[in-house]
């Protein structure tokens, strides 16, 4: 119990809250006592049958889903030990306690279609002589590049924005996206095509979007100034062009957080906790956690099976 105290802190949990989980734990392992159930053998059954137990002495659903989660993150902390094989209630959640806010998931095909319908105008444009077309298929380049990092890499906006030319390696094949207050730092794998599209973007596109620069930057991408202007626009409308362009074709489109929630949702499917929670960038294993409730159709699964809750 001590060792998971120790798990509990690494996770940047407080002192009273470690010791409030420890003594939800401790509560959890008296009822199983009950039934001489060992925690290790543990499932999903009896974490209902506890909750339930919880929901008749009067506890509130907010105050039983804290309880879940602490159950949910010993289990985790099992698996680590080796002391079981899987987490049972990893998609489970209590009804009427607050969510992460729900997106229509995009599939991986749509999540493609997002990058590939997105078209960057060509030199044989019939457009070509006119004023603002210059800057506008420069800005057409630089969003195809952005694009591909928001579909493939679930990296976040603001991350887009903190990115430099040195966190490109592009002959290893990876991107560093730096952390902040709220995010982990991580190194990413680039598909192929990225690494071609990311090279052509930094050494042709870049190098013409720096004449627009007022003072010398690293950062990897630029904004372009607006036909007739000579200072480029600021960030904010990087985001908005591109969001409205997206979803003047793409009527399933929302905003970026459903691609990233969508590209989170995915990896869930594809690899382990731990490892979603390192490509998503997420300081505590609850974050990615939370993600799992867009999971509903296995969700309402395993709920339906054993009780309503």
């Amino acid at each position: 119990m001590s060792s998971f105290k120790a798990y509990l802190q690494q996770q940047g949990k407080s002192r009273g809250t470690v010791q409030h989980y420890h003594r939800y734990l401790l509560d959890f392992l008296c009822w199983l006592d009950r039934d001489n159930t060992e925690i290790e053998n543990a499932t999903a059954k009896e974490v209902l049958s506890y909750l339930n137990h919880l929901q008749n002495k009067g506890q509130e659903n907010k105050t039983r889903n804290i309880r879940l989660n602490v159950i949910k993150q010993f289990f985790t902390w099992q698996i680590d030990q080796n002391q079981r094989t899987d987490n049972p209630i990893q998609h489970l959640k209590i009804r009427g306690s607050k969510t992460r806010k729900l997106y229509q998931i995009l599939d991986k095909q749509q999540l493609e279609s997002l990058y590939n319908a997105y078209s960057v105008p060509n030199e044989n444009d019939e457009r070509l002589n006119r004023n603002w077309f210059a800057n506008y298929r420069l800005s057409k380049a630089r969003n195809k590049a952005i694009l591909s990092l928001l579909v493939n890499q679930g990296i976040t906006t603001p991350e887009v924005e903190r990115l430099t030319v040195n966190d490109l390696a592009l002959k290893a094949g990876q991107i560093f996206v730096a952390g902040s207050r709220k995010s982990n730092e991580r190194t990413l794998e680039l598909k192929s095509h990225q690494i071609i599209e990311l090279m052509d973007y930094q050494y042709t596109t870049r190098t013409e979007l720096l004449k627009y620069q007022e003072e010398e930057t690293k950062r990897l991408f630029l904004p372009v100034p607006s036909a007739g202007q000579q200072k480029a626009n600021d960030t904010l409308q990087i985001w908005k062009g591109l969001t409205n362009e997206i979803k003047s074709k793409n009527k399933q489109f929302i905003n970026f957080k459903q691609v990233r929630t969508s590209v989170i949702t995915h990896w869930l499917k594809q690899y382990n906790l731990r490892e979603v929670q390192y490509r998503a960038g997420h300081r505590y294993v609850s974050s990615t956690e939370s993600y799992l409730v867009n999971q509903v159709d296995d969700l309402q699964q395993d709920i339906d099976r054993y009780h309503p809750l």
